[in-house]
């Protein structure tokens, strides 16, 4: 199957479109961080309950807030800071542990402690191909947050129109699922992970080289983000970092140009000196205003317009409705993985809305970064060269 024709998600879409069985821990609460368990999907012939944290900010009287269900990423587990973070922020938050952990400290091997009703923990990289396919756990991990956002778009101070995703690392796998499978979501911000693991040319492509092919097929077509880009209509932030190990900003690029579908608002932000951890992850601060201008009607992020290059001059245009400040041309000598990306110099027209820049000989990829004079960075599309 070719990853961009149009999928068919394998999860009953309509059963996890109502809010699941909840079960309240009193014990577990935190001042106004509340706990609880809700029904998972079956695992292995049992039934399955998912840890949650979640909150809700104060706010005047009658006045429905906005809501972010936030998924984390490997090693970790249900955060009460990052639902905390929101929460300040003025949003209902909900934290999901998607291994079938409470969130406790590790022991030994790294593992957080499970619970009798847990459901499956990730295997590796898609390692538990041979399950099958609802005891795998992606399976289970998009299901989780899917029944997440049921719940809490029920709670009667939340809007419901007004309802987006966040995760990391692998949680931002799940989030790029989310983003084409679960259409009553208003944004979607992948932090690291993207689609197109596939192609990487590291941990993520070596675990599909070393399947055998209908395997990889296979999880290609259900687990790949990719397969559901076409069918995403909300605006998506993607965030990276320059160098990070993981998620190759060249399929950072990709997953943004195949996601954006002409929406209004999609924006790609990659930061140099970006650590890969769930602290660094929700640190940026155009996540914030990125869901901010979704849900709460604040000023967009610099929009991207387009480029092009004539091989020795390369040129943006955007469209800001705050004053961009700086500009500056990334280019590197390869566009394969794990590449330096030396900062140039770009030049910016203020009364066109263009950027541009020298590209120098023998110049293998490149892409612009914007900034706004409330600091808010934008990235343009990769541009491959060769």
């Amino acid at each position: 199957m070719n990853s961009s024709d149009k999928a068919s998600p394998p999860w009953n879409l309509q059963a996890l479109s109502r809010s699941p069985r909840i079960f309240p821990l009193p014990e577990w609460e935190d001042g106004d961080i509340k706990a609880l368990f809700y029904e998972g999907m079956p695992y292995q012939g049992r039934s399955t309950r998912v840890f949650a944290y979640y909150a809700l900010p104060e706010s005047s009287a009658g006045k429905k807030v906005p809501a972010i269900v936030l998924a984390h990423g490997g090693g970790g587990t249900a955060f009460k800071e990052w639902v905390r973070l929101w929460k300040d922020r003025g949003y209902a938050a909900i934290a999901m542990d998607l291994e079938g952990q409470l969130p406790l400290g590790k022991d030994s091997r790294g593992l957080r402690s499970g619970h009798e009703w847990g459901g499956p923990r990730r295997q590796g990289i898609f390692a538990d191909y041979g399950e099958s396919q609802e005891d795998q756990w992606m399976y289970h991990a998009v299901a989780d947050v899917i029944l997440a956002h049921s719940f809490i778009r029920t709670l009667e101070r939340v809007d419901a129109e007004r309802i987006g995703i966040s995760g990391i690392s692998w949680g931002g796998v799940i989030a790029s699922i989310a983003a084409g499978v679960d259409h009553r979501l208003a944004f979607s911000i992948p932090v690291y992970g993207c689609g197109y693991l596939y192609e990487a040319d590291n941990q993520y492509g070596d675990s599909f080289r070393e399947m055998p092919p209908e395997a990889a097929a296979m999880v290609k077509r259900l687990w790949d983000p990719s397969s559901y880009f076409r069918q995403v209509s909300i605006p998506v932030l993607w965030v990276n970092g320059g160098e990070d190990s993981h998620f190759p900003l060249h399929l950072t690029g990709k997953s943004y140009e195949a996601a954006h579908n002409g929406i209004p608002g999609s924006a790609m932000c990659i930061h140099f000196g970006l650590g890969h951890s769930h602290h660094a992850g929700w640190s940026p601060p155009e996540i914030y205003a990125f869901a901010d201008h979704v849900a709460r009607g604040g000023k967009p992020l610099v929009q991207v317009i387009r480029q092009d290059s004539d091989g020795k001059q390369a040129q943006a245009e955007f469209r800001s409705d705050i004053a961009v400040t700086k500009a500056e041309l990334r280019v590197s000598h390869s566009d394969k993985y794990k590449v330096e990306w030396e900062p140039r110099e770009a030049r910016i027209d203020k009364d066109t809305g263009k950027i541009s820049a020298e590209l120098p000989e023998q110049a293998a990829a490149y892409f612009f970064q914007i900034v706004d004079e409330w600091g808010r960075l934008v990235s343009t599309p990769l541009v491959s060269l060769q």
